[in-house]
């Protein structure tokens, strides 16, 4: 049976000044136990109830272009004594009775506005979802925006109830601890949640606190993976905050808090990934690489992640030759791909050998790199369109190497309600989407055409050019400039009545053409 918290601090304190008295031992249990309680009492109106719905019933289909825009639920009244007109009052999740009927969850609130915080694991699939605040007030909410690479997602609610208030994330350089690294996130730290377990909470929006340690930190999440994959969940690069505190169903989204009330962490329970219930459960880290993705989010946008264009041969780390402390340092190069930010920068590879020419990676912005899925992470959660700084050893020398990062393509499912500009009906993205997803050994300095509006000036003048290659088209120069990246298209693009934009089908890199919009 798990000891109360006075009890559990008694112990403690006993065992250190077994000579003193025993009131000293109890007031400083009370100054535990009322500091505790202020704590809890400041956080709840920052913590929300949140059911979802994936019932196929709901009137209406969900827009493919906007697929977080689940909007409200309205039953007709009665007309003349007759049944209700509309859909099954018994998907109304406003009703505290219909919880149980659907997933249940938890949420942080970012502001007063009404974005949440929440996992994407709990929102993926929604029909409907609503919220519910600590004050017993709710809402029904849409999807800001999610991204199931990172398991986050946020919510904006409709209508948000009045008094509400913002958890404060954790500031500074939070880390969770590796070699050589000050741990501010440590085995041992007293922790607490705050969350709905079993929906417990729906009713009044009143959430259950669970304390405990952080049992150890840089797990690896539940789940199938190969090795070889490169791309993966983030939680499987050994991310993962493990807690002991109470983390059942319904605690998806619920904030891991520090003693100072802030939030270190979205509680991520072992129960709501494996259906089996444990105690305990993980946590994902509010450190740096985190709140870019959350930043993102917030803005409604997508998860744009970090590309370098760099390949190593499987198992190859270490500087070659070196002995004792520093032998295993790093990450040898082993391929440099043309076109990327790596080959732009001029990062130089073995040529596919482990050998002396091949640069290696010892660091990103400071952060040590000891293996691939550091370099993975820490590359893709720096976000496409940042510039970091790598740390690196040529011949012996070490040096720094500030690259502009492109995107990496994934598979994973995300959900955005800012759309990239348009230009006369264009929409463009970085050209290493298509490098990585057709393949592609090459490609000039670029932008890739990720959408045409249907019956715009540009789906004219392409259309004329022929079928729209694998993959899509890419830009080269707008009026006679080379254009590299997104942000650099719509800067040259911006306020011009006319455009001249040079196209190139990948397959055919020789054939160049112009076209003239509008």
């Amino acid at each position: 049976m798990r000891p109360s918290l006075v009890g559990f601090c008694c112990l403690i304190v006993g065992a250190a000044t077994v000579a003193q008295e025993p009131r000293p031992i109890r007031e400083s249990a009370r100054d535990l136990e009322k500091h505790m309680k202020q704590l809890i009492d400041r956080a709840e109106a920052g913590v929300v109830a949140v059911v979802v719905s994936t019932n196929p019933n709901y009137p209406g289909r969900i827009d493919p272009s906007f697929p977080g825009k689940l909007g409200d639920f309205a039953v007709m009244p009665k007309k003349f004594g007759g049944p209700a007109v509309g859909p099954d009052p018994r998907l109304d999740l406003s009703d505290p009775a219909n919880a149980n009927d659907h997933n249940f969850g938890s949420g942080i609130v970012l502001d007063a506005e009404g974005l949440i915080l929440t996992n994407w694991h709990l929102v993926e699939g929604a029909r409907k979802i609503f919220v519910r605040t600590s004050m017993g007030r709710g809402s029904y909410a849409d999807i800001h925006a999610g991204d199931a690479r990172s398991d986050l997602a946020v919510l904006k609610l409709l209508n948000p109830p009045a008094g509400m208030k913002p958890l404060k994330l954790a500031e500074g350089r939070i880390d969770i601890g590796r070699d050589g690294e000050p741990a501010t996130i440590a085995r041992g730290m007293w922790v607490v949640s705050l969350g709905h377990p079993l929906a417990s909470g729906f009713s009044d929006g009143s959430p259950s606190a669970s304390w405990g340690i952080v049992s150890n930190v840089r797990r690896r999440g539940i789940g199938t993976e190969r090795e070889e994959q490169r791309t993966k969940p983030l939680q499987h690069y050994s991310v993962l905050i493990q807690t002991d505190a109470r983390l059942t169903l319904g605690c998806s989204g619920a904030p891991l808090l520090n003693l100072d009330g802030e939030v270190i962490g979205v509680s991520s329970p072992a129960a709501a990934l494996t259906g089996v219930e444990t105690a305990g459960g993980y946590a994902i880290p509010m450190d740096p690489n985190y709140r870019r993705i959350i930043a993102s989010l917030k803005a409604g946008r997508e998860v744009d992640y970090g590309f370098l264009g760099v390949s190593f041969l499987p198992g190859q780390v270490g500087i070659p030759g070196l002995m004792g402390e520093r032998a295993g340092e790093g990450l040898v190069i082993s391929d440099v791909t043309p076109g990327t930010p790596a080959y732009d920068a001029g990062l130089r590879g073995g040529d596919g050998r482990f050998s002396q020419n091949g640069d290696v990676i010892l660091a990103v912005d400071g952060r040590p790199i000891r293996n691939q899925d550091d370099l993975f992470l820490h590359v893709g959660a720096s976000l496409a369109g940042t510039t970091v700084r790598l740390t690196i050893n040529r011949g012996g020398v070490p040096r720094s190497v500030d690259v502009k990062l492109a995107k990496f393509y994934h598979e994973f499912p995300s959900i955005s309600t800012v759309k990239p500009l348009e230009v006369f009906g264009i929409r463009v993205d970085y050209s290493s989407v298509y490098l990585l997803k057709i393949d592609h050994k090459a490609l000039p300095r670029s932008v890739l055409v990720r959408e045409i509006v249907r019956n715009s000036p540009a789906e004219k003048k392409l259309a004329a050019l022929g079928d729209v290659p694998k993959g899509g088209w890419l830009i080269t120069a707008v009026n006679g400039e080379a254009v590299g990246e997104p942000a650099e298209f719509y800067r040259k693009a911006a306020g011009k009545p006319s455009l001249r934009m040079t196209v190139v089908d990948p397959a055919n890199l020789g054939g160049a053409r112009d076209i003239v919009l509008p």
